[in-house]
């Protein structure tokens, strides 16, 4: 069994922090569960552009509000508390927080926890 709590994992590495968002990886590729699981926060106020080309990613909005907007649609979709999306076909997206949004992502392929999104929006192939 696997107990952790997000107070351990914001001291470790596997707290990963970048300019528009912070992820707190809870489990990881090396858990061996076949999928990783994270809470993520998006900072309030920020525009991310996010294509997991090599990953499929499951979104839950637990806190705040913001929108996503399928890449080149031009048509937000509100997100609130409660609401899940998925990203079943490598959807390229934008993502807005109006104010900071509390997101539980999950990915399959795991992650192995220490990525970040590279110029394209993308996490790396390696170990996919």
């Amino acid at each position: 069994m696997i107990i952790r709590h997000l107070s351990e994992i914001a001291q470790t590495e596997q707290a990963v922090h970048a300019e528009t968002w912070s992820s707190f990886r809870l489990l990881t590729k090396k858990d061996g569960m076949g999928f990783s699981m994270h809470e993520t926060w998006i900072h309030a106020g920020t525009e991310t552009h996010i294509w997991y080309k090599h990953h499929l990613e499951a979104v839950y909005c637990i806190e705040g509000e913001g929108e996503i907007e399928p890449y080149g649609s031009g048509q937000p979709i509100p997100i609130q508390p409660g609401m899940l999306y998925a990203l079943n076909d490598h959807d390229r997206h934008l993502l807005r927080a109006t104010s900071k949004l509390r997101l539980i992502c999950v990915f399959n392929p795991p992650l192995r926890g220490d990525e970040r999104h590279g110029s394209d929006g993308a996490y790396p192939a390696e170990d996919v």
